[in-house]
């Protein structure tokens, strides 16, 4: 056990944090409801939620429960450690555990904000937001507490990287599931009630609107969080491993001398936990964009000082070590720059999806050739918003790099801190991720709040003052996926290295104590002229797009079955329509679940099985080129599915606050909105988290793929045989499942 200084306080801050959260939680809960009808419309929301994730969690238990037999085995063979099984368990668990908190606090907080609304709009602001800050200090806090813990009793990085596979397992299920069920849901609701019908938003008489806003908080409150817990896990863990690296194997250091820099990434991650409960506290001005934005604004100038203390007080006094006086200056600057460099990625987002900007305007004037043209012109700014932002992540990455190396050569050691600098890029981005994901799942709070004041008839009561917070929350949520799009290909980017410095160490390529960059270059044997080389590359450029189609025939399956679901209701019950009688809600929220739960296992077993395959099969080499592959190819297919998506929702937006619902415009704008919608909630947020457990699952298992390099050709084939036949078998039964519904 290894109770060092810096290590217990992390744990401290760690359980300091879930303190608050609990503190939050009770605050939320404790204010009053007093409309009956508001409270009936949540129980529905908050009832359809937990049955989604608690059908949800069973189905990924089944795969936890798989696959840590399976690691248990690599286990019992010595082919991996006993802790990569604890590891997996503990990074699973709490991200479920995160998500249901998250989830819960948000189905209190939505008829909480409602009731607020009526009379203070500043405390329905003050429940939203902190109804918010329970999942984001929740993230944050179960991430650095489970990591410190377990580097307390493993005393190595390398051996807590179950932990990010556990997270990344569990929050692929979670983004996927929720993203299927959120879409189908809500393009259901959309082509029947808006198209078809000419309904409102969240008209109570539309089958699909509680399944409609049960899918904010199961797709955009929780599966976004655990989009953000694992690459916010992930990172800590990739730097902690370049740390070990660098300072032991590269620069000969004891451990125990190293220590600092090596869990350094925890202590300014605690730090940020410190920054985010500040910033959560500060939010209090009457107008909601003022408050979240002094809410970030005092988060960021905390992380920017206790960034500089921390990395002075640990770094500075092993700085001799390194041959580098102004090595702690630099991982510093580098730190800051990639935060402020990558929140540049952000406000290019915000220009290309705001509705009050050029692109988005001109796809509403497109919009006037009918729904075809309203697409074209979503697809095409999708595609093209793909080169600025990638143009920013590279500079980004290449900047931090060299700011780490403090040199542009890169010959000797120096270009090797390059690599920890390009990873501390990202830990100053992710450094605000308790307060980013605070203010996103303040936007489907805000959100239910406003569709419980519709249909509870509150509407009048509580005047523009939920449209308002609704609007700062369509705008928050906006900022997250671009902010969770920044984190995913840098984390990406991190873990890859990370990937490459395991790779070395296990398979002893370079002796420890004299090490260069030219001779990792040298021996990192990914050559584009080898033939193998490149069918990693191929194949790794392809997995996204079939990844995406799954993910999104899923959302289609599901909204077909909900359009089919809601016009059987009103054709079977026309009182529905004249408001005579109210729509059996929990049958639109079952389908939505049925699908959702049956079609996120394919796409999540692309992630798992595929890395496995290439490197059972091919080796560790050929493997890092699929992985390069997969993380520029999803990255970019991200981008543009999130932007085209984001652009296509808010021209849609453009048109009603034009005042042009119910018109044949709005009817196309509604009609591209549907087709953007599992492009920006589905596929594109998935296309993360796919990146990254890819990635994290390939380092866990780099001591099964070099024990297997050695064994004969028809014993490789027998596990790659048996992880096909398995996939198959799964398939299958997916398939019977979708006939049965």
């Amino acid at each position: 056990m290894l109770l060092e200084p810096h290590l217990v306080f992390s744990t401290i801050v760690g359980i300091v944090g879930l303190i608050v959260v609990f503190f939050l939680r009770s605050w939320v809960k404790k204010q009053p409801v007093v409309c009956e009808k508001a409270k009936e419309v949540s129980s529905w929301i908050k009832s359809g939620a937990r049955a989604f994730l608690r059908r949800e969690f069973m189905t990924i238990m089944y795969f936890i429960i798989a696959i840590a037999i399976v690691l248990g085995a690599l286990a019992f063979l010595h082919i991996l450690e006993i802790h990569i099984l604890i590891g997996f368990i503990l990074g699973s668990i709490l991200s479920l555990l995160m998500a249901y908190i998250g989830m819960e606090t948000a189905t209190d907080a939505n008829v909480r904000t409602t009731e607020a609304a009526r009379k203070d709009p500043l405390k329905a602001f003050m429940i939203a937001y902190r109804g918010g800050a329970v999942t984001g200090l929740s993230l944050v806090s179960l991430a650095v507490l489970g990591l410190s813990v377990l580097y307390i009793f493993f005393e190595s990085p390398s051996l807590i990287v179950g932990f990010g596979f556990g997270a990344s397992l569990s929050a692929l299920f979670a983004q996927l599931g929720g993203g299927i069920f959120t879409k189908a849901a809500d393009i259901g609701a959309d082509l029947v009630g808006k198209v078809e019908k000419k309904l409102e938003e969240d008209d109570p008489r539309n089958a699909a609107v509680i399944a409609d806003l049960v899918g904010d908080n199961v797709g955009d409150c929780a599966g976004r969080a655990s989009d953000l817990f694992e690459s916010f896990s992930d990172n800590l863990i990739a730097i902690m491993i370049l740390g070990f690296f660098i300072a032991v194997y590269v620069y000969g250091i004891s451990v125990e001398v190293a220590l600092p820099f090596i869990i350094l990434p925890l202590v300014l991650a605690s730090m940020g936990i410190i920054a985010s409960i500040v910033g959560v506290f500060v939010a209090k001005a009457k107008n909601p964009t003022k408050a979240v934005t002094v809410s970030y604004l005092v988060s960021g100038i905390i992380v920017v000082v206790s960034f500089y203390v921390a990395i002075e007080l640990m770094l500075t006094p092993i700085e001799p070590l390194f041959n580098d006086p102004l090595f702690s200056e630099r991982i510093f600057l580098a730190a800051i720059f990639g935060l402020v460099g990558s929140l540049l990625t952000v406000f290019l987002v915000l220009y290309y999806t705001g509705y009050e900007n050029k692109p988005v305007q001109d796809i509403a004037d497109a919009a006037k050739g009918g729904a075809a043209l309203d697409i074209l012109s979503g697809v095409s700014l999708g595609m093209e918003s793909a080169f600025p932002e990638a143009v920013i992540i590279g500079l980004v990455m290449i900047a931090s790099f060299f700011i780490g190396a403090g040199t542009f050569s890169l010959e000797g050691l120096d270009p090797i801190k390059g690599l920890y600098g390009a990873a501390m890029g990202l830990l100053g981005l992710l450094s605000m991720t308790g307060i980013i994901q605070t203010s996103d799942t303040f936007g489907p709070i805000v959100d239910n709040a406003d569709g419980i004041a519709t249909m509870s008839g509150l509407g009048d009561k509580v005047g523009k003052s939920l449209e308002t917070l609704d609007a700062v929350g369509n705008t928050t949520k906006a900022l997250t996926k671009a902010y969770g799009m920044a984190a995913a290909l840098l984390t990406g980017i991190a873990v890859l290295f990370a990937y490459i410095a395991e790779v070395i160490r296990e398979k002893g390529l370079l002796e420890a104590g004299n090490i260069t960059f030219e001779k990792i270059l040298e021996v990192m044997a990914v050559n584009i002229v080898n033939p193998l080389i490149l069918f990693g590359l191929v194949i790794g450029a392809a997995v996204p797009f079939l990844f995406s189609a799954w993910a999104i025939k899923g959302a289609t399956r599901g909204a077909f079955h909900v359009v089919e679901e809601v016009r059987a209701q009103f054709r079977e019950n026309p009182a529905i329509l004249e408001g005579k009688a109210l729509p059996d809600y929990a049958r639109s929220v079952d389908i939505a679940t049925k699908v959702a739960l049956v079609d996120m296992i394919m796409p999540t077993l692309i992630g798992v099985f595929m890395p496995i395959i290439m490197g059972v099969t091919f080796g560790v080499f050929i493997l890092a080129a699929y992985l390069v592959a997969l993380k520029i190819v999803s990255a970019l297919l991200a981008i543009f599915q999130f932007n085209a998506g984001g652009a296509l929702d808010n021209a849609k937006k453009l048109i009603e606050i034009k005042g042009l619902k119910g018109t044949d415009i709005h009817a196309a704008t509604v009609i591209g909105d549907t087709f953007g919608d599992p492009l920006k909630d589905t596929a594109g947020p998935s296309l993360h988290i796919l990146i990254k457990l890819s990635n994290i699952l390939s380092i866990t298992l780099i001591p099964l793929f070099i024990a297997v390099e050695n064994y004969p050709l028809h014993m490789k084939l027998i596990v790659v045989i048996t992880i096909i036949v398995t996939w198959i078998i799964i398939a299958i039964f997916t398939r019977y499942l979708r006939r049965k519904m």
